[in-house]
């Protein structure tokens, strides 16, 4: 976030601040990546004062470090809500995985697929149905992608991806990567 922050910063764009004793540029991640979750597929929202047309691509894109790819931009006129709906992951697993085929079968059946999900930092669980969430995993050259949806109340977390597929997260030869969201716009 503050990567970004400092780009947009940078770049020259004139933004629109937050109000009070310390204020910041109004910036948001619709969908916030996890502590060690690598992505393929990032959206921020900057509010900006009225645009003349400038080039905001490249003037962000300049300030950007090593590593990150501004893929485009987009210039709205009114306020702009931007909702998930799918989202893609791969996990590149260090071992052979749990049958993928199995859980296939489960999601297709419409039968319940529990999880133990952790909801406080007491380590307090509950019992969690996540085949609502689930569309469909698929053995790739790379790894295991895994399509998701989002509901509006909520979705299956990446930790609980490897519960699925019997692995710890030790167990991957690198982190999951979102490779992709599917978002829906509310104008």
């Amino acid at each position: 976030m503050r990567v970004i922050a400092r780009a947009v910063i940078r770049s020259g764009i004139t933004l629109i601040y937050s109000q009070g004793f310390n204020p910041h540029p109004r910036l948001s991640l619709p969908l916030p990546r996890n502590v060690g979750l690598a992505s393929d597929d990032e959206l921020f929202c900057v509010r900006i004062e009225k645009s003349e047309g400038a080039a905001f691509r490249e003037l962000i894109a300049e300030q950007l470090p090593c590593g990150f790819e501004l893929v485009s931009v987009e210039v709205k006129e009114r306020p702009v809500t931007y909702n998930p709906v799918e989202v893609e992951y791969l996990i590149r697993p260090a071992r052979k995985v749990a049958d993928i085929q199995k859980i296939n079968e489960q999601i297709q059946s419409g039968s319940e697929i529990l999880i133990e999900r952790t909801i406080n930092k007491q380590g307090d669980v509950k019992t969690v149905d996540v085949a609502k969430f689930l569309k469909f995993f698929e053995i790739a050259e790379q790894g295991v992608r895994v399509f998701c949806r989002v509901l509006p109340s909520g979705t299956i977390r990446p930790d609980e991806i490897l519960k699925l597929v019997d692995m710890q997260p030790c167990e991957i030869s690198s982190s999951i990567t979102r490779k992709q969201v599917v978002w829906q716009i509310d104008e």
